[in-house]
């Protein structure tokens, strides 16, 4: 019997992500209140509650509250059962799936800027935070650690940590969705790609190794939740996502 997602629940569940999101991205008495707290912790505390702050804002399955807004399926029954923007395009069409990737993006960049309130003035906050971003995705919390792969997350991540990034790993993006169109190995790429560019920065003496640090630990937590689409790109059995304009 098929699960069905209410869309009141789904639409209320992003309302209040909205919300969470909107308070941690401007100036205002919560973030004051959260900064102020914070700094009476230890390091090692505030450490610790970057990485927490950051699974769980990672953990809010954004493809999950879409697809339930705009159909009440519940998405994990369809496809790959992931709930990136990939698999939001087979359950609820090309709209949906720009919404939900955006949305994903987003919880990198929040998840850096609360790492940040943190612990201000050190990077590490900001490493912790994106972790628990792409980790949270992946086995988020609020769906029993059913998630997706992480890659829209990431990109979210380390597009606040340097921002021309984005430039290196658009085309990159756009060229193995409609080349390749196999939305694992694309993902490996990209975090791969996003690794060689922070470690070429760092080692020309304008950027942070904290970053390289980073980008490869998000390569391995990514590589982890694609096991299964590893081995079948091993196989040669790995689906390819549909162009746009086909039927799901």
């Amino acid at each position: 019997m098929k699960r069905r997602v209410y869309r009141t629940g789904a639409a209320l569940g992003l309302l209040t992500a909205c919300l969470v999101f909107g308070l941690l991205l401007t100036d205002n008495a919560v973030n004051h209140w959260l900064a102020q707290t914070a700094a009476a912790w230890p390091e090692g505390v505030r450490l610790a509650a970057a990485a927490l702050g950051g699974y769980l804002i990672g953990s809010i399955p954004f493809g999950y509250l879409i697809v339930g807004v705009t159909s009440e399926r519940d998405i994990r029954e369809v496809g790959s059962g992931r709930t990136g923007g990939t698999n939001v395009l087979r359950s609820a069409g090309f709209g949906p799936a720009v919404f939900a990737v955006i949305a994903d993006l987003l919880k990198g960049a929040v998840a850096v800027v609360f790492g940040a309130l943190m612990l201000p003035g050190s990077y590490w906050p900001l490493i912790v935070a994106g972790w628990g971003a792409v980790l949270g995705h992946n086995a988020p919390v609020f769906l029993a650690f059913r998630g997706g792969a992480g890659t829209m997350t990431n990109i979210g991540v380390t597009t606040v940590l340097w921002m021309p990034s984005l430039l290196f790993i658009m085309p990159i993006f756009l060229l193995a969705w409609w080349t390749i169109r196999i939305a694992s190995l694309s993902s490996l790429i990209i975090a791969a790609a996003l690794a060689l560019v922070f470690a070429g920065r760092a080692a020309l003496g304008g950027g942070q190794w904290e970053f390289v640090v980073y980008a490869i630990g998000s390569f391995l937590i990514i590589a982890y939740a694609l096991r299964p689409n590893i081995k079948r790109l091993i196989n040669g059995t790995e689906p390819r996502v549909p162009r746009v304009g086909k039927s799901f």
